[in-house]
């Protein structure tokens, strides 16, 4: 896809995102239902635990996948392993050969595939049995959710869809929506002699295949007179059947919020009767044979495989922002949202993972703090950040500017570098010291008032900063989430560097970016003697020893985490106890704050390019401050409070605040008052 046609895909999504209010809904539903039913699963966390040992050991680990293909066989299933997709398809097309009807229950794999179009093509009409997926089939539209596909229409629109499709008037009601489709897809079961479903998990030490699913229809597919293929990739392998059961009931309580579907099928094979003189014949009420594609494509010699550890229970699209605002157009074919882009771009198809919407993700994380097997998708996508500006794979012009002036000028912004050091000329700053403070270069250089107001801050507490001045490099975080990643590391050794000459033992940055970049190099930072903090960080340790008065003209407060200083660093609790010693008491929280806060939408390139999309996120995040009855919102990020108040445009129904206004305001506060005292 082309640059041109991503942006007006992403600009057209941004303006009519009403219409997946139905999937936002959907959504809240599963969370509502997980809540509900989390005392039912007291475990939960060690089964996330033990899924994540599971992944590691098994995905990529070809003695396993040697052990299940040996095993399946000796069980009676035919087993195909495919090297490519194309290869995949020219084996579903042989074992398909003289049937003109297929029924299919849901497999992301085969949308992956495109295994519907291509058969179509080919004469072979195939029908999809679950009710969402043959929604969004004769919808002709993506699917929102790997157990949901269809959750983004509204019950009009189906009942629309279903009145054009029947040529009959279909209502709205739901029992007739289910009642029509169910007839009619019995009806081609019934006329079916082969059926295709993918596979949840595969037991290695047993033998045998795992299918989940809630309408009983994948059942039926599986149980077709003539043949069962099953579709599935060697990631879905692991050791035993205790690991499959654990694999299936995770992936049902983060996809559905029940405990367990309505159906869970363990094939081991066609089945058999020895009733007769116990001798075994096949096929006694299943189908003739069962034939198992285990397609590949990039994945076993993928160098990166944790994309692979992915359950597909959809727990990332729950929290994504980007997604949020513009569902499956941000994704790849049968694999939604980041995860999707990231499993592309894992297994060298840069180009599928650029399209899919790779410059789309803001870096903010939450995906990686809800999926059950632990990915981190931003790191992932990151990395195949760092291959498509390598190989040059359709760069937005706008991140070739930021990365060239980062090279030109040792900044994003195409400022002279001798600019950047002049917010600090009348601050009579040393350039030496054991408390450095580092501005970094959009604060420096974007808001030269809030350097400044950083040192006041400092003053306040106690402390004279050093700073660097025109010895100053820009830190390297901007190239790092742009996939720069070896022009980042550059720049955090050289900023290192010059910590080291300045005689550094703490450095300070308000700004949460600097300050998760300046400490992704440890191991240099330990050897220099360099500690490196966000402000909030600093200032927390030393809160106790300093005198600050009381602001109670902010109405009710409620902070912000961003996502660099959050999940980034960890730092949660220092913003709020700074924030609580200005206040007479606790902020209100948000519905998601700390390690499951949303994202204001200006991270890593995204407001650059796609501002619509950044608008959308960040007016998200402002709704939730309003619902939870908040009158301000405080953050400790610059650039998370511009998003925050440019979003509400010239008439802001709340006001944003960055923590250091209400620090300096304090110890203003209290300095006055003790001045009045005096007097």
């Amino acid at each position: 896809m082309t640059q041109a046609k991503l942006r007006e895909l992403v600009r057209k999504s941004s303006e009519n995102r009403s219409s997946l209010d139905g999937m936002r809904n959907s959504f809240k539903t599963i969370l509502d239902r997980q809540k509900e039913n989390a005392h039912r699963i007291p475990d939960l966390d060690a089964r996330k635990e033990r899924l994540r040992k599971t992944k590691e050991s098994s995905v990529g680990n070809e003695p396993l996948l040697t052990q299940a293909i040996a095993t399946l066989r000796e069980n009676g299933f035919r087993v195909i392993l495919a090297k490519t997709a194309e290869g995949a398809m020219r084996k579903l097309k042989e074992e398909l050969e003289g049937y003109d009807l297929v029924v299919k229950s849901k497999s992301n794999v085969t949308k992956e595939m495109h295994v519907a179009e291509i058969l179509k093509k080919e004469g072979i009409e195939v029908i999809e049995t679950d009710l969402g997926d043959r929604i969004v089939q004769l919808a002709g539209c993506a699917a929102a959710h790997p157990t949901g596909p269809a959750c983004h229409l509204t019950r009009r629109e189906i009942s629309e869809l279903f009145t054009i499709h029947f040529g009959k008037e279909v209502s709205e009601d739901p029992r007739e929506l289910t009642k029509v489709m169910r007839e009619e897809i019995a009806d081609y079961i019934s006329k079916a002699k082969v059926g295709i479903t993918g596979a949840n998990a595969i037991a290695a030490l047993e033998g045998a295949v795992v299918i989940v699913h809630n309408e009983g229809n994948a059942t039926k597919c599986a149980m077709l007179a003539d043949k069962h293929m099953i579709i599935t990739t060697p990631e879905k392998i692991v050791p035993n059947l205790d690991d499959a059961v654990n694999v299936t009931k995770l992936q049902t309580y983060l996809s559905t919020g029940k405990i367990i579907s309505s159906y869970v099928n363990i094939i081991t094979g066609p089945s058999y009767t020895a009733d007769i003189e116990k001798q075994v014949y096949k096929g006694m009420h299943g189908p003739k044979e069962v034939v198992i594609i285990l397609v590949d494509d990039g994945r076993l010699e993928a160098e990166d495989k944790e994309a692979q550890y992915c359950i597909g229970c959809g727990m990332c699209l729950l929290f994504c922002p980007t997604y949020n605002v513009i569902g499956p157009d941000f994704g790849s074919p049968g694999h939604m949202g980041g995860q999707g882009v990231y499993l592309e771009g894992s297994r060298g198809r840069v180009d599928e993972s650029v399209g899919s919407g790779l410059f789309l993700c803001t870096s903010c994380g939450a995906c990686t703090e809800v999926c059950p097997s632990r990915i981190d998708i931003k790191k992932g996508i990151i990395g195949v950040r760092n291959k498509a500006i390598r190989d040059k794979k359709n760069i937005a012009p706008e991140h070739i500017t930021l990365v060239s002036s980062l090279r030109n000028y040792d900044n994003p912004w195409q400022a002279p570098r001798k600019q950047k050091a002049r917010w600090a000329d009348d601050l009579g700053l040393k350039d030496k010291g054991e408390v450095l403070y580092f501005a970094g270069c959009s604060t420096s250089l974007l808001d030269p008032e809030g350097a400044k107001r950083a040192v006041r801050v400092l003053r306040a507490f106690g402390i004279e900063p050093a700073f660097l001045g025109l010895a100053e490099k820009c830190c390297g975080s901007t190239a790092r989430k742009l996939g720069e990643e070896q022009l980042a590391r550059e720049r955090t050794a050289a900023c290192l560097k010059e910590f080291g000459a300045a005689g550094a033992k703490m450095v300070v940055t308000s700004c949460p970016g600097c300050a998760s970049q300046l400490n992704s190099n440890h191991e240099m930072a330990r050897k220099l003697g360099v500690r490196i903090q966000h402000l909030t960080q600093f200032l927390a340790e030393r809160i106790d020893a300093v005198p600050l008065s009381h602001l109670s003209d902010l109405g009710a407060i409620t902070y912000h985490d961003s996502c660099d200083l959050g999940r980034g660093l960890g730092v949660y609790d220092e913003p709020r106890r700074l924030l609580g010693r200005v206040l007479k008491g606790p902020p209100i929280e948000m519905e998601r704050s700390r390690e499951r806060s949303a994202c204001c939408g200006s991270g890593s390139g995204v407001k650059s390019v796609h501002p619509e999309l950044s608008t959308e996120i960040a007016r998200d995040r402002v709704k939730m401050a309003k619902d939870a009855g908040a009158d301000t919102i405080v953050t400790s990020c610059p650039w998370c409070q511009q998003s925050l108040v440019e979003c509400q445009g010239a008439n802001p129904e709340i006001a944003v605040i960055d923590l250091l206004q209400l620090l300096e305001r304090a110890s203003t506060s209290d300095s006055r008052q003790k001045s009045r005292r005096g007097s």
